[in-house]
């Protein structure tokens, strides 16, 4: 595969991680939508993260008053179709009150008894698009600039979903969900084993996030650095039963 000479990419300190304009969240499937989850960058809308995690404040009531109730019957349809993962947008209000158009992805976690239980997905601001004069809200595209991954929890992350956005690197989604390719098998070998190794430590210590910067190869073998931010998610007895993420290209 093509090589690099360089150095190996640092992981970003945290005022750069609040500058990234894609907040991750884990929403429980509950009345308002409680936070489970929700990196620190949503300081970006004024809000603490912990204002969330503790319960004091829930999603739905962030969400702007004019979109509420057509956010909540889409969520209901969805939910009731059977629907995996899902796309819109909508307004919210920032701890100051300002007005927001934010881009959604989620993906819908069910039960054993086929419920939907969680909701893990991302938010990005989108407002600067929605502003611009020859723009309307139907002609803002809700592809994704970043791809959506859930990775068993296994040598080399074979993948148990990659949204279609994989493509821009070449790839298809089948070749990840066949298990004919591996998320390990794409990442620059230079970096692999320090990925491997902070991935483990923030298991290990018990973090419930992970976020680094690192070099994957597309299907040509070209390199491209990439910005990764994944939940880790933690069956009853604290251990890690899959990871859920998004890479963004640099």
């Amino acid at each position: 595969m093509k090589e690099i000479m360089g150095e190996i990419i640092p992981m970003q300190n945290k005022n750069q991680e609040y500058e990234n304009p894609i907040i991750v969240f884990l929403w429980n499937a509950e009345k308002d939508w409680p936070v489970e989850f929700v990196s620190d960058n949503i300081q970006q809308f004024g809000y603490n993260a912990n204002d969330f995690i503790s319960g004091d404040k829930t999603y739905a009531q962030i969400i702007h008053p004019h979109d509420i109730d057509e956010v909540r019957e889409n969520i209901r349809r969805i939910c009731k179709e059977g629907i995996k993962e899902y796309t819109h947008r909508y307004r919210i209000l920032t701890a100051d009150d300002q007005e927001r158009w934010v881009l959604e992805k989620t993906l819908v976690e069910r039960d054993i008894e086929d419920e939907p239980c969680h909701f893990q997905g991302f938010i990005m601001d989108i407002t600067g698009q929605m502003d611009s004069e020859e723009m309307s809200v139907d002609m803002i595209s809700t592809k994704s600039p970043v791809v959506a991954f859930v990775w068993k929890v296994e040598k080399g992350w074979p993948v148990e979903y990659v949204s279609d956005e994989i493509e821009k690197y070449g790839y298809t989604t089948e070749e990840f969900l066949s298990g004919n390719l591996n998320y390990g098998d794409i990442i620059h070998k230079d970096d692999l084993k320090r990925v491997e190794e902070e991935l483990s430590r923030r298991c290990r210590e018990g973090y419930n996030d992970f976020y680094q910067e690192y070099r994957i190869y597309t299907k040509e073998s070209q390199i491209r650095k990439v910005a990764e931010r994944t939940l880790i998610i933690r069956d009853e007895n604290g251990n890690p039963s899959k990871y859920q993420g998004i890479i963004e290209d640099l």
